[in-house]
């Protein structure tokens, strides 16, 4: 797709994470964290910081016939993280202004160390790790003249990490943990050419 000079092309696509340095980039290639080039904002109506929890001790009952199962204790919230897939983008060339808005739903990730229960973690976190949440924002972006400008959104996650716990009663610790991604925000990566 072509733009002409100060129009916006907008789009959804797997792109590069240009500007973003690579060490900035989670092992697993799924995650970033914001870079100079790389504005924050959390959707309105997401949990604030100092209104997360620390740790959470919830635990569903086991199943009645188990002998034995794993479950979630000690969450602890552990920061923020930009995801590597672009969920919009536009671009033009200046002068102009490049107008953004984002309102996607964008799935919650989990990553496990252990076989366990998605119902499981879910109980331990706090909140659906199974669901989609709506990320909603926007951001303009000034484009000198004779420039050619680019906005990247990807959907930002709070982290959440949890200890596996494995019994009915007598429970003892694994040793392994859940890492949780909730969706709640917008991370908006801008450049020139």
């Amino acid at each position: 797709m072509t733009a002409t000079a100060g129009s916006g092309v907008s789009y959804a696509s797997e792109g590069n994470l240009e500007g973003i340095p690579e060490s900035s980039v989670s092992a697993d290639g799924k995650f970033f964290d914001p870079s100079p080039n790389t504005i924050v904002k959390v959707t309105t109506g997401s949990v604030g910081a100092d209104e997360r929890p620390n740790r959470s001790d919830s635990v569903s009952p086991a199943p009645a016939d188990a002998t034995a199962f794993r479950f979630v204790k000690n969450k602890q919230y552990v920061g923020q993280s930009c995801g590597t897939d672009v969920i919009q983008q536009t671009s033009g060339r200046g002068k102009t202004t490049l107008v953004l808005t984002v309102d996607k739903k964008v799935d919650a990730t989990v990553k496990k160390e252990i076989s366990i229960d998605l119902g499981q973690i879910s109980a331990g976190m706090g909140w659906d790790v199974t669901k989609s949440y709506g990320v909603s924002n926007q951001t303009r972006y000034e484009v000198p003249r004779g420039r050619f400008g680019t906005v990247q959104a990807f959907p930002l996650y709070d982290q959440y990490v949890g200890e596996v716990w494995e019994g009915v009663s007598g429970a003892f610790p694994t040793g392994k943990h859940v890492y949780a991604y909730k969706p709640v925000g917008v991370c908006f990566n801008q450049w020139l050419e």
